[in-house]
């Protein structure tokens, strides 16, 4: 799972980084920006695989991970170029943390601008979406161009038609993760990555003295329909350099029960709709994300792709019961050991084995 923080310059971005990933990254406020990302995978501290791994005493013990990607400012200077590679590995992500600066900083100001989070929200919405409209004129262009010549294929006809549905929608001001295009149109215009079709968390960047005076900017962006939460960023990186009992007596100040990394790991897997299972055993216990809704045999294919290929039947009990009953013998005894086909659809902590024959 790839997750892109984005943002105007200076908003905090590299310091919300440093935070997850306990980095040292230049946080400095007069530094020339990067022209590369910085990149670091977090582990999800999953506690139901520290029982499961307590319990199953395995050689491996693999929890979940996100890989988050801090990129330079963008929409940042006039004429900037769409298919570059910072826009090439921004759009590569799976989803978009916006990070929008609320703390005051008087040389920020007037470097920067002072517009409150929610104009620069709507600057941001409103770049993307003229980007996106950039990338799908020009493509529709071809598309005609093709035509004169006579390519001219069912694919490539869903695919125009799709194309013209999203300019008319981009037109009319609205991002394409609003609108609902048919599976096969879907898949058709996939490859183009559209920036303003990728799910959006907005966070609000805030000093440690203005956390708790944010509510009503929160509200407005959530009435908007983006999710919305506040960072004191300077504050959750200074927590990272302090011993663990002392960090949880400044959070608890602050009112705060998790880590930054445990909360924005949660906002991830609530804005893609991503949960877990997992797999157990004597060599590894492990857990795997998959969408929610997904079924047993494609909840194989992520294992490997010769489960999914040979899939006969799923083992599956689920974690809570394993907890409640302490063995997979009792759950057997019991009747909580279930045997389930391609067409069930995999629970979050559901714990799977996967009989197969290639």
């Amino acid at each position: 799972m790839k997750i892109a923080l984005i943002g105007p310059p200076k908003s905090g971005k590299t310091t919300i980084f440093n935070a997850l990933t306990s980095g040292d990254h230049p946080t400095d406020k007069y530094a020339p920006p990067a022209d590369e990302a910085n990149i670091g995978i977090v582990q999800v501290l999953d506690e139901r695989i520290t029982r499961l791994s307590e319990l199953y005493k395995p050689k491996k013990t693999i929890y979940a991970n996100v890989e988050f990607h801090d990129f330079p400012g963008i929409f940042a200077r006039e004429g900037e170029n769409p298919e570059s590679a910072i826009y090439s590995g921004i759009k590569s992500c799976e989803a978009f943390v916006l990070i929008l600066r609320a703390f005051g900083d008087s040389e920020l100001d007037q470097l920067y601008g002072d517009d409150p989070a929610l104009k620069v929200l709507s600057h941001f919405e409103d770049e993307m979406i003229l980007t996106d409209m950039v990338i799908a004129e020009k493509r529709i262009e071809k598309i005609e161009l093709g035509y004169k010549r006579g390519v001219k294929t069912p694919a490539i006809q869903i695919e125009e038609k799709a194309l013209r549905r999203i300019i008319e929608h981009l037109q009319a001001g609205q991002s394409i993760r609003d609108l609902d295009l048919a599976i096969e149109e879907e898949k058709a215009v996939r490859g183009f990555q559209f920036f303003s079709a990728k799910p959006l968390l907005t966070l609000l960047n805030c000093s440690e003295n203005s956390f708790n005076d944010q509510e009503e900017t929160l509200q407005a962006i959530r009435n908007r329909g983006f999710m919305a939460e506040v960072i004191a960023g300077k504050f959750e990186q200074e927590l990272v350099g302090l011993e663990p009992e002392e960090a949880e007596l400044f959070m608890a100040d602050m009112g705060l029960e998790m880590s930054i990394r445990d909360r924005l790991t949660k906002l991830c897997y609530d804005l893609l709709g991503v949960h877990s299972f997992f797999t157990v055993g004597e060599d590894e216990v492990r857990a795997w994300t998959i969408e929610k809704g997904t079924n047993a045999v494609t909840a194989a294919g992520k294992i490997h792709s010769d489960l999914a290929r040979g899939f006969i039947r799923a083992e599956c009990f689920n974690y809570d019961e394993l907890m409640a009953h302490g063995s997979e013998k009792v759950l057997r005894e019991k009747g909580l050991f279930r045997l389930e086909g391609k067409d069930y659809i995999v629970k979050d902590g559901d714990i799977l084995n996967i009989r197969f024959n290639v």
